[in-house]
């Protein structure tokens, strides 16, 4: 049997609207998940910092007086070298903290029982703090050296204050400790500073009276001999933690100096020590004297006491000597007023 066209639209038709109807079925059993759109928040604009303002300063952390760095007294104004008889010299470092030589340093000296005192430069502290912290927690004294290596008594008070507060206060804020020795680059200071130390910052002016000349690089040898035969009781030695061949030198230094039965401590130690060697020696002085006077009063009194002995001695071996008595009472003499009386004569 055949389709006419019409019949055949009417299937087609039929069978088209049957799929349709599944279809949605379909789609209603299915939960729909709704889109979420992410909200995103709009950045803030930023206004750049235009020429003429200056940047916003960084906030500091507010540091509780529990964790303020210690500060402690200077037991000096300006000391080159310490008068003293033990043997005792301080091995100091000027220029670091160096990234690797300072750690070297520290090594060696830890390696034989020796302290030393550390100069440090502000910006290098900036770089490295984490040496300067290992340095002092090895017990080695830190120093103050300016902020650029400055000539301190060629430059105005305000640029030598900037310097010296940002390095002592830093260094202070890493190890805990404020430093209270400080040394002038190339020696370069005078009596208004070194009271200006003292006074405004606590700290003694440090100079040497052994010059190893290391910044030269004379040579390992040169220096060795320099440190250990210009050294004596009480020396400050002034050696370089920035140069290799100084590094090089620095075993040979301390052995050397230990060799010769000297103590290697920091520059604070070799002043208390020297401190106490003086009272100690006041002590025994007027312990001396107290002594001697006292001697000196009980031989007096022992000298007074033979004295005394020797004249009752003398006293008692002379004869004894008597007055005679006259048998007749005196006469009176013309112009005497007293009477003769009788009874005054003895009748024979």
């Amino acid at each position: 049997m055949r389709m006419n066209k019409g019949q055949y639209l009417i299937c087609a038709a039929a069978v088209f609207g049957m799929v349709a109807c599944q279809q949605q079925e379909q789609q209603i059993e299915q939960p729909v998940t709704p889109v979420v759109k992410p909200v995103v928040k709009p950045r803030p604009r930023v206004r750049p910092v235009r020429k003429h303002e200056a940047a916003e300063p960084v906030k500091q952390p507010v540091v509780s007086k529990a964790q303020q760095p210690a500060r402690l007294r200077p037991l000096g104004k300006k000391v080159a070298s310490v008068s003293m008889k033990g043997k005792y010299v301080a091995l100091t470092f000027d220029d670091g903290p160096h990234p690797a030589l300072t750690r070297k340093a520290v090594d060696i000296l830890n390696r034989h029982g020796a302290k030393g005192t550390f100069f440090m430069l502000g910006e290098n502290v900036k770089r490295y703090p984490s040496i300067v912290a290992s340095v002092a927690a090895s017990g080695h004294e830190l120093g103050v050296h300016t902020w650029t290596h400055i000539k301190m008594n060629a430059v105005t008070r305000a640029r030598v204050d900037n310097e010296i507060n940002r390095t002592q206060n830093l260094i202070g804020r890493i190890s805990g400790t404020y430093p209270r020795v400080m040394r002038p680059p190339y020696g370069a200071t005078n009596q208004t500073l070194v009271n200006h130390m003292y006074n405004g910052y606590g700290m003694a002016t440090i100079l040497w009276d052994v010059d190893t000349q290391d910044w030269r690089k004379p040579g390992v040898s040169s220096v060795i001999n320099k440190a250990v035969n210009g050294a004596g009781p009480g020396s400050i030695i002034l050696v370089h933690d920035i140069h290799a061949s100084t590094l090089n030198a620095l075993e040979g230094i301390v052995t050397g100096l230990q060799a010769r039965g000297y103590k290697l401590v920091t520059v604070s130690e070799l002043m208390m020590i020297g401190k106490q060697e003086a009272a100690e020696a006041a002590a025994a002085k007027a312990a001396a004297e107290a002594a001697a006077k006292a001697a000196a009063e009980a031989a007096a009194v022992q000298q007074a006491a033979r004295d005394i002995e020797k004249a009752e001695a003398a006293a008692e071996a002379a004869p004894a000597q008597v007055q005679p008595v006259s048998e007749y009472p005196a006469v009176p003499q013309s112009g005497d007023e007293t009477p003769l009386k009788l009874e005054n004569f003895i009748l024979n």
